[in-house]
C-alpha cells in the first residue's frame, strides 16, 4: 500500500487500533525499481542520480542504538513510530503504516504514523492477491518501490490527499520463514537512498518483525482474570478456528460498518458474494449501495436506519454483479454502542440465498400451475373441453407445442383429439394406438411416462416406420393415463426442439398426467350420460313441424353446454280442425333430466288438449292444471299463438314468457303488448287474457325463450334490441330477394354466437312468416 497526503511531512495522526479483518481494496499495478532485486535478500538498491544526496545524510543514531530503541518498544503503535523515526533519520522524516497478515492472508491495517486519517482509511485491508506494492512485497518476500504517479493513475479520487513529490517502499516483515505482514514507508523523492540507507531499511524491517511478533504473542497470551494463559489462548484460537471453518464451509461472509466514518470493511467471502473484485471495493458505503439492486436500495437503507434504533439489522436484497446477474443475499448484524449509548459499529454476516429463493419460486410456480390446471380441468365437461384445457393452459406452461390424446375403447387406443400437428401427422397418429409394440401401448404397460430428449432417442426405442414421429418436433413425452376405474388412455406431448427433462419437469408432467387422467375419466362418463340425455330430449321434441298453407315456419333448439346440456325449453306446432294451428313455446325451470322430463309431460298434455279443440286461453289453462297436478315444485313459462289462415288472425296468451316480436313488411319490428299472467304451476286456477292481432302477408312473428336475450355480457333491453335489429334487417332484405329468402337462414342467424352466449342457457325459437302475395 502506498499512501501519501498533500503535505510534505504529512499531518501526524493518532495511531489507529487494529482494523477488522477482510475487505477487498483496489490497488495500482506494482512497478519495481529498474535496478531489480539485490542479491542479498532481494532488496533493491537505488542508483544515485545526478544531484543525489547519497553519502550526505545527517548524523543519526548508530545501528546499535536503533536496534535497542526498536526492541524496547512496549506496543505496536510505539514500534511503528520508532521504526519510521529510525529508518528516516537523516533523510526527511515523513510517514508510514504497518499491516498485519490475517489468518486468511489478507493484510489488515494495524497502525499508521504521519498520514491523514482519511488516506489511511482508504485502504483498511489489502487483498493477498492485490497488485499493490505492499501485497507484492509480502507475496514475494522482498522490498518493492513505487511512486505517487502510479497510485494516482489507479485511484484518481486520491488526488486531494497525495503529494506527487513523494515515493514509497513496501517491506515484508519476515521472521524466519514466516511473513507477519508488511511495512510501508514514505520517502521524499529528492532523497536517493544509498546502500547504507537500504541496509538500514532492511535492518529496521527485520527488527520490527521480530519485535512485532513478540508483542503479538504477548497480546494473544494475555489471559482474562482467573484463567490460565495457555488455556485461554488455546481456547480462543480453537474457537476462532472453528468459527472460520464454519463460515468458510457455509460460504458466509463477515462485514463491519463504521457508523461514524461511513466506511465498510468486508472479508474476502463478502467481496465475492457481492460480485466485486478484491481490488475494486474501496470500503465506501456508497460503493456497497451501488452494488444493491435499485429496487432494493430503499429497503436496505430503511433496515440500516432502523438498526440504529433497535440494535439489530436484518435484510434480504439482491446484489447486481458486473455481468448483470442478480444474486439474493441475506444479512444479519448487531450494532455496538459507545459509552454514551450512541451507535458506533455494526458487525454482521451475509450469505447467498439465491438457490433457496429460486427453489421457492419454482415450488410456488409449480403450485400455481397445478392449481391453474386443476381449475381448468374441473371446468371441462367433455373430452373436447379437456383437450382445450390442455392446449390453453397446460401446453404453454410446459413449453410444449402439440398434444394428442388416445382413449381406450374395447381394448384399443383410439385418437380422441390432437392439436398442433399438421394433417398428415394427425392421420399417422391414428395408427400409433393400434400398434401393439408402439409407444402408446408401451407406456401403458410400463405405467410410467416415457421421456425422449431427441429424435434419435425416440427412433432408437421405436424404429418402426408406422410409429415414426413427424419432423416438425424434436422431443416427446408419452403419459400413460389411468384412474381408479382403470385405463383411460395416453397423452402424447411434443416439443418443437430437443430438450432435457429435469426433475422439476418430470414432477410437473407426472402431476399433469394424474389430473388429465381423472378429468378424461370424468368427461367420458359425462359424455355418455349427456348423449343419453340428449337422445331423451330429442325424443321429447317434435321431429318435424307441420305445414300451414300460406305460411313459412322455422324453429331451432340450442342446448346449453353447461350442466347436463338438457333443459326445459321446447317448441311445438299443433294443427286445429278449422285449418289453423296453435304454436307453443315454453321453458320449464332448471337444466336437468327432471326439467326435461317435466317438459316432456307438459308438451304431451298440451298436444292432447289441443286435439280436443281447446284454443289458446283454454289450452294454457289446461297446461297450468297439468303442471300443478304433477306436484314437481317446478314452474314453466309459456306462450301460445293461434294462427287462423288465410287472413292470419292471431290469438296470443302469455304465462310469464317473453312477448313475441312482430315485423312489418318494411322491416319495422315491435314487441307485442301481450298481457301476461303468472307462470304455469303457480296457481291451479289462474286465468290468461287473450291478445288479438293479425299477421299480414310479408309480416313475420318471432317467439323465443329467455336464453336468446338473457346474457351475462349484455343488458336485457340491449339484447332484445339487437335481436330486433337483425330480425328487421332480414325482413327488409327478403322483400328484394325475389322469393329466394329462406326463413331457415334467419333461424340459423338468431341462434348463432352473434346473438346467443354459448353454454349459458338453452335457447328455443319459433318463426312464423305470412308469405307475401305474388
Amino acid at each position: 500500500m502506498a499512501a501519501q497526503d498533500s503535505s510534505g511531512a504529512g499531518e501526524a495522526s493518532t495511531p489507529r487500533p487494529p482494523a477488522p479483518a477482510g475487505v477487498a481494496a483496489p490497488s495500482p499495478d506494482a512497478q519495481e525499481d529498474a535496478a531489480g532485486p539485490s542479491p542479498a535478500r532481494t532488496r533493491p538498491g537505488r542508483p544515485p542520480a545526478e544531484g543525489s544526496r547519497a553519502g550526505s545524510r545527517s548524523p543519526g543514531p548508530t545501528l546499535r542504538e536503533s536496534v535497542i530503541r526498536l526492541l524496547s518498544c512496549p506496543d505496536a503503535d510505539t514500534l511503528l513510530a520508532t521504526a519510521i523515526d529510525v529508518a528516516l533519520a537523516g533523510i526527511t522524516p515523513d510517514a508510514g503504516a504497518v499491516f498485519i497478515a490475517d489468518e486468511d492472508g489478507w493484510l489488515r491495517l494495524a497502525g499508521h504514523q504521519g498520514m491523514r486519517t482519511g488516506l489511511a482509511e482508504r485502504f483498511p485491508v489489502v487483498a493477498p492477491d492485490s497488485t499493490l506494492p505492499l501485497a507484492v512485497a509480502v507475496r514475494e518476500r522482498r522490498p518493492v518501490y513505487g511512486t505517487a504517479e502510479q497510485l494516482m493513475a489507479r485511484y484518481p479520487d486520491l488526488g486531494g490527499m497525495l503529494n506527487m513529490a513523494m515515493d514509497y517502499v513496501a517491506l515484508p516483515l519476515l521472521v524466519d520463514d514466516r511473513c507477519l505482514g508488511g511495512l510501508v514507508v514514505r520517502l521524499p523523492r529528492s532523497s536517493r537512498l544509498s546502500p547504507e540507507d537500504d541496509q538500514l531499511l532492511t535492518m529496521v524491517a527485520d527488527v520490527f518483525a521480530h519485535r512485532l511478533e513478540h508483542l503479538l504473542a504477548l497480546e494473544r497470551s494475555e489471559p482474562p482474570a482467573g484463567v490460565a494463559a495457555a488455556d485461554s489462548a488455546a481456547g480462543r484460537l480453537s474457537r476462532r478456528t472453528r468459527l472460520e471453518l464454519a463460515m468458510s464451509s457455509g460460504d458466509i461472509g463477515a462485514f463491519e460498518w463504521d457508523i461514524d466514518t461511513d466506511t465498510v470493511v468486508w472479508d474476502e467471502r463478502t467481496v465475492k458474494l457481492f460480485g466485486i473484485g478484491s481490488e475494486d471495493f474501496d470500503s465506501r458505503i456508497s460503493t456497497f449501495q451501488k452494488a444493491i439492486h435499485p429496487d432494493d436500495r430503499a429497503t436496505v437503507a430503511r433496515a440500516m436506519e432502523e438498526s440504529l434504533e433497535t440494535g439489530e439489522y436484518h435484510v434480504v436484497c439482491r446484489a447486481v454483479w458486473p455481468d448483470g446477474s442478480h444474486h439474493w443475499l441475506e444479512a444479519k448484524g448487531t450494532v455496538e454502542r459507545m459509552a454514551d449509548h450512541g451507535p458506533r459499529t455494526m458487525i454482521g454476516v451475509v450469505w447467498d440465498i439465491t438457490e433457496q429463493r429460486e427453489h421457492a419460486a419454482r415450488r410456488e410456480a409449480r403450485r400455481e400451475f397445478v392449481l391453474s390446471a386443476t381449475s381448468a380441468f374441473a371446468a371441462a365437461l367433455t373430452t373436447e373441453d379437456v383437450l382445450d384445457a390442455m392446449k390453453g393452459t397446460v401446453l404453454p406452461e410446459l413449453g410444449a407445442h402439440a398434444i394428442a390424446i388416445h382413449l381406450e375403447h374395447e381394448g384399443r387406443l383410439l385418437l380422441a383429439g390432437a392439436a398442433g400437428y399438421p394433417e398428415e401427422t394427425v392421420e399417422r397418429l391414428r395408427l400409433f394406438g393400434v400398434e401393439d409394440g408402439g409407444p402408446m401401448a408401451t407406456a401403458l404397460r410400463g405405467g410410467e411416462p416415457l421421456f425422449f430428449r431427441t429424435r434419435a432417442e425416440y427412433l432408437h426405442r421405436f424404429p418402426h416406420p408406422a410409429v415414426r414421429p413427424g419432423r416438425e418436433h424434436g422431443a416427446w413425452v408419452i403419459l400413460p393415463l389411468t384412474s381408479a376405474d382403470g385405463t383411460v388412455g395416453t397423452c402424447l406431448i411434443s416439443y418443437e426442439k430437443p430438450r432435457a427433462f429435469g426433475s422439476d419437469d418430470q414432477i410437473i408432467i407426472a402431476a399433469v398426467g394424474g389430473l388429465l387422467a381423472q378429468s378424461l375419466a370424468r368427461a367420458r362418463l359425462s359424455d355418455v350420460y349427456r348423449h343419453r340425455m340428449t337422445e331423451l330430449q330429442e325424443l321429447m321434441m317434435p321431429r318435424a313441424l307441420g305445414r300451414l298453407p300460406g305460411f313459412e315456419i322455422a324453429a331451432r333448439y340450442l342446448p346449453a353446454a353447461q350442466g347436463m346440456q338438457v333443459g326445459g325449453d321446447w317448441f311445438d306446432m299443433m294443427p286445429r280442425q278449422d285449418g289453423g294451428a296453435s304454436f307453443v313455446i315454453g321453458d320449464v325451470q332448471g337444466h336437468s333430466a327432471q326439467a326435461a322430463g317435466v317438459m316432456g309431460q307438459l308438451r304431451t298434455a298440451l298436444r292432447a288438449h289441443s286435439s280436443d279443440g281447446y284454443r289458446a286461453e283454454h289450452l294454457m289453462a289446461r297446461g297450468n292444471q297439468t303442471l300443478w297436478g304433477l306436484d314437481t315444485e317446478r314452474f314453466a313459462t309459456c306462450c301460445i299463438v293461434d294462427v287462423t289462415p288465410p287472413a292470419g288472425r292471431l290469438q296470443i296468451v302469455r304465462a310469464g314468457h317473453p312477448s313475441p316480436l312482430q315485423s312489418d313488411p318494411d322491416g319495422t319490428v315491435r314487441e307485442l303488448d301481450v298481457p301476461g299472467a303468472l307462470p304455469l304451476g303457480y296457481a291451479s286456477d289462474d286465468g290468461y287474457p287473450v291478445f288479438h292481432g293479425q299477421l299480414r302477408p310479408g309480416e313475420a312473428l318471432l317467439l323465443y325463450t329467455d336464453g336468446l336475450v338473457d346474457r351475462p355480457d349484455r343488458p336485457y333491453d340491449e339484447a332484445v334490441a339487437a335481436v330486433s335489429t337483425a330480425f328487421g334487417r332480414w325482413v327488409r332484405d327478403a322483400r328484394t330477394a325475389d322469393g329466394s329468402a329462406d326463413l331457415e337462414d334467419l333461424a340459423d342467424l338468431l341462434v348463432s354466437e352473434a346473438f346467443t352466449h354459448p353454454g349459458y342457457d338453452d335457447v328455443a325459437i319459433l318463426l312464423i312468416r305470412h308469405s307475401p302475395l305474388p
